[in-house]
């Protein structure tokens, strides 16, 4: 099978998306819990409007790991919260820190 030289990465980008449609029939998005986030006592960054962070991150969808492309919307100095696309539907949940690996642009999470 030839590759696709004006999208290199689109045969792993649409391989990511159908191992998370997968894992979402496993079960819901897990998240950090209110009592792991301490957000009362934690300082939480919100990215600026308008602008983007990407990150590859560690998902669990009941008991099934999943590694992808977030969208980083917030963090704390433990934790950070993402936004996922699955299925047409942006799915948020907060990830430990070390879970999340920072992308340059949303391409490279495929490169």
């Amino acid at each position: 099978m030839g590759s696709n030289r004006r999208y290199p990465q689109l045969g792993a980008q649409l391989a990511e998306e159908r191992e998370l449609r997968e894992a979402r029939e496993s079960g819901p998005l897990q998240s950090l819990t209110d009592a792991q986030l301490r957000l009362g006592r934690e300082v939480v960054s919100i990215v600026p409007a308008g602008a983007e962070m990407w990150g590859r991150a560690w998902l669990r969808f009941g008991s099934t790991d999943v590694r992808a492309c977030v969208r980083v919307m917030r963090w704390t100095s433990d934790a950070v919260g993402v936004e996922v696309e699955v299925g047409g539907d942006r799915l948020r949940c907060w990830v430990w820190q070390g879970a999340v690996e920072h992308l340059a642009s949303k391409e490279d999470a495929w490169r």
